[in-house]
């Protein structure tokens, strides 16, 4: 029986990965096949760990309002576009890209920093002149140039200084409107593949030329992975029954709760990333990128879907995330590789393959720091240790107030935009 994609990549990193992150989850009687008559309650000794991440997922989240003001802003952004290349409105489609489209925007440890927000651009070439790849990107800047736009590798930079966040906006073109010459000129470096009905060609601008990029793509494989049901339904009716016990406030639109495993995990493990750069473990300059995390995780991911796996805890499947997590990244010919599901030919780790290793050696210690930590979080049984070590671990303020639970936080302050890759 041929496999997938995805799970022979899981295959391959079970194969090479040294240990279990824990088998802490082993311990626990009736969890395995066949499961006991007090199966719920055994179960509910899980609360503990994942009330404490759930809490600390919260904490990180980019409140709704917020996501709103931007959403506003490309609205805007729309309108002057159209207003001073004399456009028709209808020629340019303006949507999220990135976090945002993903429910995986978190919020940087660092409180006075901006919350980067990336867009996508998609003209109609139909109905405007965009054969010229420089000189289309050039004329976006020059039309937005009143917003202060900075020119960036393959997107426009746009400040806003008043709001809490920065606009990373990428001009592009739908992939099947480039000319056949030089759409066949593309191909054997970058062609589309999975979800190639949203492929978008943008402007490189070191190379001056087209790239095949497919950012509503990626966004659709995570959402479509994330629904893919791994945990046992009756590990969900276990946790269901605790939070309606525990009367948690209802969150907002934007917030996921740890049930939806993966893009908790994708949240986490940035968070996680962020501390370890903010605590100097890793260079900030070096830090895996966000693409790479929420590639490798949902390729995970996808690969229990395929291989038929189940899990019995929300928190079960997240420790088997981090486990397989450094030995997902391929290595070939002497060369990293972690490939866009979407793009064929596209390598996230191009980069790791330039600097003499050293984005490869942090994302190896990022790895490991995040295994050390989850094995100290889930030996520990005690629920005030739990939630003490997850604030520690996460960068949370410690509450306030009397009570256990995580705090919640105030907006940060707006300051200077901060350098990005566009990648977040």
């Amino acid at each position: 029986m041929s496999t997938t994609k995805s799970a022979e990549l899981v295959n391959y990193a079970e194969r090479t990965r040294p240990a279990r992150l824990t088998n802490s989850f082993e311990a626990f009687v009736g969890l395995r096949k066949g499961f006991a008559t007090d199966s719920r309650d055994e179960l509910l000794k899980y609360s503990h760990w994942a009330k404490a991440l759930n809490e600390a997922n919260l904490h990180i989240t980019v409140r709704e309002d917020e996501i709103g003001a931007a959403s506003d802003a490309y609205q805007k952004v729309a309108e002057h576009l159209a207003a001073n290349l004399s456009w028709p409105p209808e020629a340019i489609l303006i949507r999220t890209q990135g976090s945002v489209s993903t429910k995986t925007l978190i919020r940087s440890p660092n409180g006075g920093e901006k919350f980067d927000i990336d867009a996508v651009c998609q003209v109609d070439i139909s109905r405007v002149e965009a054969t010229n790849p420089m000189g289309f990107f050039e004329s976006i800047g020059r039309a937005l140039v009143e917003l202060e736009a900075q020119a960036k590798r393959r997107c426009w930079n746009l400040p806003f200084p008043n709001e809490r966040f920065y606009l990373e906006f990428t001009p592009s073109v739908p992939l099947n409107t480039i000319p056949t010459q030089t759409l066949q000129a593309m191909a054997p470096r970058y062609s589309a593949s999975r979800y190639a009905k949203t492929a978008l060609a943008v402007v490189d601008t070191p190379t001056k030329d087209w790239k095949t990029s497919n950012p509503a793509g990626i966004s659709q494989w995570v959402d479509d992975t994330a629904k893919r049901p791994l945990i046992l339904e009756i590990a969900m009716e276990a946790y269901a029954a605790d939070r309606a016990r525990a009367s948690v406030s209802p969150v907002p639109d934007q917030t996921v709760e740890i049930t939806d495993t993966l893009r908790v995990a994708i949240r986490l493990f940035k968070r996680h990333r962020d501390m370890c750069a903010k605590r100097q473990i890793i260079d900030s300059s070096t830090k895996p990128i966000s693409v790479i995390i929420v590639t490798l995780l949902t390729t995970c991911y996808e690969g229990f879907a395929d291989l038929g796996r189940s899990f019995e805890h929300p928190v079960e499947l997240l420790a088997a995330l981090a486990d397989l997590l450094p030995h997902l990244v391929l290595k070939l010919d002497g060369k990293y590789r972690i490939d866009n599901p979407t793009v064929e030919g596209e390598n996230f780790a191009e980069k790791w393959n330039d600097d003499d290793g050293e984005r490869y050696r942090s994302f190896k210690t990022w790895c490991d720091t995040l295994s050390a930590d989850l094995k100290t979080i889930l030996a520990l049984t005690d629920q005030q240790a739990v939630a003490k070590q997850v604030r520690e671990v996460f960068g949370i303020p410690a509450p306030s107030g009397g009570g256990s639970g995580l705090p919640s936080i105030q907006p940060p302050a707006p300051r200077a935009t901060p350098a990005t890759s566009g990648l977040a």
